[in-house]
C-alpha cells in the first residue's frame, strides 16, 4: 500500500495539472464538445490513469480513496474530463477482475499507463438499466463471433483503443444471456458513429457504436460465455463511486464559486455573505457536501477492503446526485441574473451535475436497488 505522503503528493499534483493545463481550457472544451487530446501525453506521464492499479500493469498502487480524490479534483475543473478517466477505469475493473491471463498481459499495461483509452458500453437506444432489453447479438461461427447490432451512450467512443462490449448470445435468457467483448478499434464492421451534443459534461465524446457482421476471435471473449451481465455490474459498481466523486467535484466547485462571490459583491452596502438569507444557503450547500465527502470516501475504503460495495457506492452516487442539485440550484440563486449567463462558470456546473441523476444507472432504478436491499435487510432481522 502506498504511503500517506505518495497520496497527498498526487493530490497535490492532480491540483497543479487541472490549474495549469485544464482550468484555463474548460469553457472552450465545453463550449466545442470535445476531449483535451492535446493533454493525453501529459496526462500518462503523470500516472493518472493507473492510480490504484497493480504495479505489475504499470500502476501506482494507490488506494482508492487517493484516487477518487484526484478524480475530484478533475472533476471541480472539467466534469467531462474526470468522467473519461471513471470510464476508463469502468473497463480496466472489469478487464482486471474477468479478462483472461493474455488479454490482461496485452491490454492492461497500455490502459493503465495511459498509452490507450477504453471505452464500456451496455446500453442500446431500448436498453439502459435493462440490461435484458440488450438486442445487438453475438453468434458463434467457425473462428469465434459474429457481432451484429447498434449501441449507445458510449462515452469515449472514437477517443478509445479498445472497447468492451455488452452483446447478447442467448437471446432467451434475458441478463443471464449477456456477454461481454473486447473489440479494438478498427476491427473490420465496427464502426463509430458521430460526437452527439450533450447538455453537460462536453469535454467527454459521446458516440454510439454499430457492428455489421463485425468478426472477432474467441480470444475477444471477456470471461464466460452468458456471465456478462455479472462482469458488467462489476463494472458499473465502480462507476456509481466514480460518478459520485465526480458529483462531489462539481459540488465543491460550485460552492467555492458561490462562496467567492458572496464575499465580494455588495449589496444593500454591505457583501452577501452578510445577509442571512446568503448565510443560509451557504451553510446548507456546505454541509450537504461534507455528508457527501465522508459517504463518498467511506465507499472509496470500503473498495479497498476488498467487500462488495455495490450498495455503498449506489447510496453514495443517490446522496451526490442530491447534493449537487441542491449545491448547483442554491449557488446559481447566489449569483441570480450573473449565474444563468451562458459560459458562466455556474452555468456549466449546473449543466454537468444534471448527469449525476441519469449516467450510470437513473436515480428511479437506484432507490428501486437500494428499496429493495434494505426490504431483504429487515426480513431477515425480523
Amino acid at each position: 500500500m502506498a504511503t500517506v505522503a505518495a497520496s497527498i503528493d498526487v493530490i497535490a499534483r492532480a491540483r497543479q495539472f487541472c490549474a495549469t493545463h485544464l482550468q484555463g481550457l474548460a469553457e472552450t472544451l465545453d463550449r466545442e464538445n470535445r476531449f483535451p487530446t492535446e493533454l493525453l501525453p501529459l496526462l500518462a506521464e503523470e500516472g493518472f490513469w493507473g492510480l490504484n492499479y497493480p504495479p505489475e500493469f504499470g500502476g501506482a498502487g494507490l488506494d482508492s480513496v487517493t484516487t477518487h480524490k484526484v478524480a475530484k479534483e478533475f472533476a471541480k475543473v472539467s466534469a467531462g474530463v474526470a468522467l473519461t478517466f471513471h470510464v476508463q477505469w469502468m473497463a480496466t475493473d472489469v478487464l482486471l477482475k474477468y479478462g483472461s491471463a493474455e488479454q490482461k498481459q496485452k491490454y492492461l499495461p497500455d490502459l493503465i499507463q495511459g498509452r490507450k483509452i477504453a471505452a464500456f458500453d451496455i446500453s442500446e437506444v431500448q436498453a439502459g438499466s435493462d440490461v435484458a432489453g440488450i438486442q445487438a447479438g453475438a453468434t458463434p461461427n467457425d473462428t469465434g463471433w459474429l457481432l451484429n447490432g447498434d449501441k449507445y451512450f458510449c462515452t469515449n467512443g472514437g477517443l478509445a483503443d479498445i472497447y468492451l462490449v455488452a452483446f447478447k448470445t442467448d437471446p432467451a435468457a434475458g441478463a443471464k444471456g449477456v456477454s461481454i467483448f473486447l473489440i479494438e478499434k478498427g476491427t473490420p464492421g465496427f464502426s463509430i458513429g458521430a460526437t452527439e451534443e450533450k447538455m453537460g459534461c462536453r469535454s467527454a465524446v459521446l458516440t454510439g457504436l454499430s457492428f455489421r457482421d463485425c468478426a472477432v476471435g474467441t480470444e475477444s471473449l471477456v470471461g464466460k460465455v452468458n456471465e456478462g451481465f455479472k462482469a458488467a455490474m462489476h463494472g458499473l459498481c465502480g462507476g456509481r463511486l466514480g460518478m459520485a466523486s465526480m458529483g462531489l467535484g462539481i459540488a465543491e466547485a460550485a460552492i467555492e464559486e458561490a462562496t467567492r462571490y458572496a464575499n465580494t459583491r455588495i449589496a444593500f452596502g454591505k457583501p452577501l455573505s452578510a445577509l442571512y438569507a446568503i448565510q443560509e444557503m451557504l451553510a446548507d450547500m456546505y454541509i450537504k457536501c461534507q455528508a457527501a465527502e465522508l459517504l463518498v470516501f467511506q465507499t472509496a475504503a470500503s473498495r479497498d477492503s476488498g467487500k462488495d460495495y455495490s450498495l455503498e457506492s449506489t447510496v453514495a452516487k443517490l446522496f451526490v446526485a442530491e447534493t449537487v442539485n441542491l449545491t448547483c440550484h442554491k449557488a446559481m440563486q447566489v449569483f441570480g441574473g450573473h449565474g444563468y449567463m451562458k459560459n458562466h462558470a455556474i452555468e456549466r456546473l449546473t449543466r454537468d451535475g444534471r448527469l449525476m441523476d441519469v449516467g450510470v444507472g437513473s436515480s428511479e432504478v437506484l432507490k428501486m436497488v437500494v428499496g429493495t436491499a434494505v426490504a431483504k435487510s429487515m426480513s431477515s432481522k425480523s
